[in-house]
């Protein structure tokens, strides 16, 4: 029996994916997220899903998207049909450079272009996105005279670099109109100044909170938090979380009025209860935060956690759910009957953000997938 799974619903996943598509613009394309280990219901898995629905490849406008070399790598060697080219870097360009590389680099600086010319090979190109702040102030060239000096670096290294997309972040398009507007003039003004150049590039600007919006679509749209479940309000109901995280129960104790749970004795029951002690806590990264907050689901019925969340163990009170055995299964996140744990309401009573969630279990939590068809 494992101590505590994390189970990825690939069925899911796909279907998201196709409700997206139904969704946004006809004529864009999507570049999927896939970045931290795909949010972490796993980069390979979500990836060959894609790709074997025919929802991503190499002829499709779009792709995949990730954050590091490392990650462009792991998916590019795994049998994911996913062509290397289609593979987008959105962090820096710089130091992680190995001869036969083919993914597709963020360019946003005269320095990033200088870093990335001394990483290749002798006779090695590579296809780049210009990469455009218009708020975000992260990465990114900011302003006509950043621009230029990119552009003109650019021109320098034709031959060796390839621009084949530029893009921008919006930082604020499911809380402030008007700042998204801004940045989209912004991003307009250095778009036209890059087609000036005679530069082709696939445009794209609208992650999941504005993806849906044919005005902020472009050429592609990027789907990240969308495709996992969650984060837009427009999808409530429509894509769902893919995430469960069950284990069994290791211990029960029998309590009388007025016994106290867990450390610093942050619990006492008010009439004899039975508590359920379960193996998961924040060394495995569920928050300890949650501490009786959060409730996990046992046959089809919420349980509330009771005293502190520990490092490897958290309790639960079950008074009022007959029949559990050691054979029970207890689901921490996802659905168990009529019942369902989201992300969403744990990172509401985390006050965090669903994402933190979703990525952030710890490496001894066993990963395992359904639905992942062959081809």
């Amino acid at each position: 029996m494992t101590r505590l799974e994390l189970i990825t619903d690939l069925n899911h996943i796909r279907q998201n994916a196709i409700e997206i598509k139904k969704r946004v613009p006809k004529d864009a394309g999507i570049i999927w997220v896939v970045k931290a280990d795909a949010y972490g219901h796993g980069a390979v898995q979500v990836a060959k899903t894609l790709s074997n629905a025919a929802l991503a490849g190499k002829n499709l406008p779009g792709g995949f998207a990730v954050a590091t070399a490392d990650e462009a790598r792991t998916l590019s060697q795994a049998e994911t049909g996913v062509d290397p080219e289609q593979i987008l870097l959105l962090g820096p360009a710089c130091g992680d450079v190995l001869k036969g590389d083919r993914f597709t680099r963020s360019i946003g600086s005269r320095h990033d272009v200088e870093s990335l010319l001394s990483d290749l090979a002798p006779g090695q190109s590579m296809n780049v996105h210009i990469k455009i702040d218009t708020g975000m102030s992260r990465l990114g060239a900011r302003g006509t005279a950043e621009l230029s000096q990119l552009l003109d670096a650019l021109d320098a290294a034709k031959g060796r670099l390839h621009v084949t997309g530029m893009f921008s972040h919006l930082c604020a398009a499911d809380e402030d109109e008007n700042f998204t507007t801004l940045q989209k003039q912004s991003f307009e003004e250095a778009r036209s100044l890059v087609l000036s150049c005679g530069l082709k590039p696939l445009c794209h600007l609208a992650a999941s909170t504005a993806m849906l919006r044919s005005d902020y679509a472009y050429d592609c749209v990027r789907a990240g938090i969308a495709l996992y479940g969650t984060g837009v309000d427009a999808l409530k109901d429509i894509v769902h979380p893919a995430q469960s995280l069950k284990t069994f129960p290791i211990a029960f104790h029998r309590l009388e009025a007025g016994d106290t749970v867990g450390y610093s004795r942050r619990f006492t029951a008010q009439r004899p209860s039975l508590i359920m002690t379960v193996p998961c806590g924040y060394g495995d990264g569920y928050p300890r935060i949650l501490s009786g907050r959060a409730d996990v689901l046992v046959k089809g019925r919420r349980a509330p956690i009771v005293g502190n969340v520990c490092m490897d163990m958290l309790m639960a009170d079950v008074t009022d759910i007959p029949d559990i055995s050691y054979e029970t299964p207890v689901y921490l996140l996802g659905r168990d009957g009529d019942e369902e744990i989201t992300p969403d309401e744990l990172a509401q009573k985390a006050q965090t953000i669903p994402y933190e969630i979703m990525l952030g279990f710890s490496g001894r939590v066993t990963r395992s997938w359904t639905g992942l068809s062959e081809k």
